[in-house]
């Protein structure tokens, strides 16, 4: 059996625990309870690129927008909900009209006070959102005939580049240089 010229082992993504293992004339990928094999004449390019997600950072901005919008329209809507109650209580009237007012008013002031941890916990999540988009992905696609295969992890990795290289120049070496 022939040595592996390197490998790459996945610490996060959705393949965290594989390996990827180049040899001469092919190359394995061990993951969980599988194992595939690619020749390498079967393969057709190699890529690796550095990603960010735009969406995440479309999401949190839109997310603070509404933390923000929640926030400034909490205060007003609180001191609204319980000017209409005192109002309310001031001019006694039909009395079961009065407690229907006094109680939808109510409910609209507690509504009120629950929008700023409602803000607060779009910000949070706005954040986390930003955090994901700025840590990014390394992406590494092989391309076959009629496919593709992306392998990802999370943050800028150098060692997935490197892995990448060595595929490619494994891959531009002539076929009776590639061993067996």
């Amino acid at each position: 059996m022939s040595r592996p010229l390197t490998e790459f082992e996945f610490a996060s993504g959705a393949q965290r625990g594989a390996r990827l293992t180049l040899y001469a004339n092919r190359l394995v990928l061990h993951g969980g309870d599988a194992m595939e094999t690619v020749p390498l004449a079967q393969l057709a390019s190699v890529r690796v690129a550095f990603e960010r997600d735009a969406r995440k950072l479309n999401w949190a901005v839109v997310l603070l927008v509404l933390a923000l919008i929640l926030a400034m329209v909490s205060g007003p809507l609180q001191n609204g909900a319980a000017a209409l109650v005192a109002g309310v209580k001031e001019q006694a009237g039909r009395e079961s009209f009065d407690a229907v007012l006094i109680s939808s008013f109510s409910a609209l002031g507690a509504l009120a006070r629950l929008l700023p941890p409602l803000a607060a916990a779009l910000t949070a999540l706005a954040a986390a959102l930003l955090a994901l988009f700025w840590f990014g992905l390394t992406m590494l696609t092989l391309s076959f005939a009629a496919t593709e295969r992306e392998f990802s992890v999370r943050g800028r990795n150098q060692l997935l580049f490197q892995f990448a290289e060595m595929v490619a120049e494994q891959l531009a070496a002539p076929p009776d240089n590639r061993g067996a």
